[in-house]
Formats: C-alpha cells, sequence, structure tokens
C-alpha cells in the first residue's frame, strides 16, 4: 500500500512538472493567439491564478484588437472569483468606462459597486469604503435605471446606510463613555439631524439629556445656567416625542435634578 502511494506521488509529480514546463513555455514563447486560448481554458478550469497571469499580459498584447474586451472582462473576473474585490472593482469600473457599448458593461459596472459593497467592513471599523459603496451603487442606478438588479442595489444601499447609523450612533456613544460631554452632544444632535428615522433615535435624545446635565455640572459658575436650561428644553423634546418612552424615568430625574440646579443659581441672583 504505502508502495503504491509513492508510486502515485511520483507520477503527480512528473504531471506537475511537465504542467509547469508547459505554462512557463507558453509564457515565453506563446503567441498571442495561443496565450489568449489557454487563459480561457485555465479559467473555465477554475485555475484563475494562471488565467490571470496570461490576461495580464494580454491586456496589452490585444489593444487594438477584437479580443480586448473578452480578455479584459475575464481578466477582471479572476480577481473577483480569488476574492480580490478592490482590485476587482476598479478593473470593473475601468471595463465600463473602457466598453461603454459592450453587452457587459452594464454587469461590469454593478460588480465594481458590489465588490465595494462586499469590501465594506464591520460597523465598528472606519467606514469610508462603505459610503464609497453607496455612491457607486447609487451611480450604477443612474446609469440604469431600468436594470433587472436596481432592486438589489436598492437592498444592498439600505443596509449598507443602516451601518453608517450604527457607526455614528456608536461614535456618539463614545464620546459619553470618554466623558467629552460636549463633543456628545454635538454627535447626538447630529446623528438626529442626519439619520431622521434612525433605530436609535429615543436612545440618542434621552443621551442628549444625560450629556448636557453632566456638562452643565461640570461648567464653571457662569456657563451653567445655559446649560442647565439647555438640559430642561432637551427633556421637553424628548417627552414631546416619546410621551411614554422607556428612557422616561431616567430624563425625569435628571430634569428634577437640572430644575433644582437652576432654581438654586436662580435664586442666589435675588
Amino acid at each position: 500500500m504505502f508502495r503504491f502511494i509513492k508510486i502515485v506521488l511520483f507520477f503527480a509529480i512528473i504531471i506537475s512538472f511537465q504542467s509547469c514546463s508547459k505554462y512557463q513555455k507558453l509564457v515565453k514563447n506563446g503567441t498571442p493567439d495561443q496565450k489568449f486560448e489557454a487563459a480561457m481554458k485555465y479559467y473555465e478550469k477554475d485555475d484563475f491564478y494562471h488565467s490571470q497571469q496570461l490576461f495580464d499580459e494580454l491586456i496589452v498584447l490585444l489593444r487594438g484588437t477584437d479580443r480586448l474586451e473578452t480578455a479584459y472582462y475575464h481578466y477582471a473576473q479572476t480577481y473577483y472569483l480569488q476574492n480580490d474585490y478592490m482590485v476587482a472593482s476598479y478593473h470593473f469600473k475601468y471595463f465600463a468606462k473602457t466598453f461603454p457599448k459592450s453587452k457587459k458593461a452594464e454587469e461590469c459596472l454593478y460588480l465594481s459597486a458590489y465588490c465595494k459593497y462586499l469590501d465594506s467592513p464591520p460597523e465598528n471599523l472606519d467606514q469610508s469604503s462603505t459610503k464609497t459603496a453607496i455612491s457607486e451603487m447609487q451611480m450604477f442606478i443612474n446609469m440604469y435605471p431600468d436594470s433587472e438588479k436596481v432592486d438589489e442595489a436598492n437592498n444592498i444601499m439600505d443596509e449598507l446606510r443602516k451601518k453608517l447609523v450604527v457607526k455614528d450612533f456608536e461614535n456618539a456613544k463614545q464620546y459619553l463613555t470618554t466623558e467629552y460631554y460636549k463633543a456628545a452632544v454635538y454627535a447626538f444632535e447630529r446623528h438626529l439631524t442626519n439619520y431622521p428615522a434612525s433605530p436609535f433615535r429615543e436612545e440618542a435624545m434621552y443621551l442628549t439629556i444625560e450629556a448636557d446635565y453632566i456638562y452643565a455640572t461640570k461648567s464653571i459658575n457662569y456657563r451653567q445656567k445655559e446649560r442647565f436650561t439647555k438640559t430642561l428644553a432637551d427633556y421637553n423634546n424628548y417627552v414631546a416625542k416619546f410621551p411614554e418612552g422607556q428612557y422616561l424615568n431616567k430624563a425625569e430625574k435628571l430634569r428634577r435634578s437640572a430644575k433644582h440646579s437652576l432654581d438654586k443659581i436662580n435664586n442666589k441672583k435675588l
């Protein structure tokens, strides 16, 4: 049995060596037509690495020929199929720009945006690429409003926007956690303005009250009156929006404390 395995391995190595030798000979001495045919065969066999290497050369060799479009399309696909989404996105977009009348142009513009979507990181990381993905999906919809991919593109944009909402809200909470209360107030208010339908709207409004109250208590004397007054205004906004909100009891305690502090300040001036 062991001898049989050794024989199989021996022949496998020989075949592999011959294949590598044949590939190297093709790269070195093959004609553009031979390389194109080989690249397509590698692609059809899901050998995207060798296919990509040949297409990389062919997109230069085939300039000005009818085969360039086919070569470039498959070249972009080799990156996509090997999960190299950033590079794939670039080449899909370049294809759509270079061959705008191609039957593949619509597909490639969509895949360019889709690759950006696949490359979008979790909510706790920087969301610059998420914003780019949204922008490129919108560009696709604007370019091909009747495409069968429009509904899918809209769903993807909704998913990506939710990530931005989560990221923005968590950033605001981080200011509160790290005791940057003024920045927290600004961040929560900006969140409410930028994302009026945010699922965190009630919590953001309550945390604005909390951040404003703590900021007021830590302010120098002559600034406290205006800041406690703002705390009360925040409370009124919250109650108007969520009269039976889940943070109502906590908000009421902050309102009473802010009102008490404000009364003391006003009484000192009498």
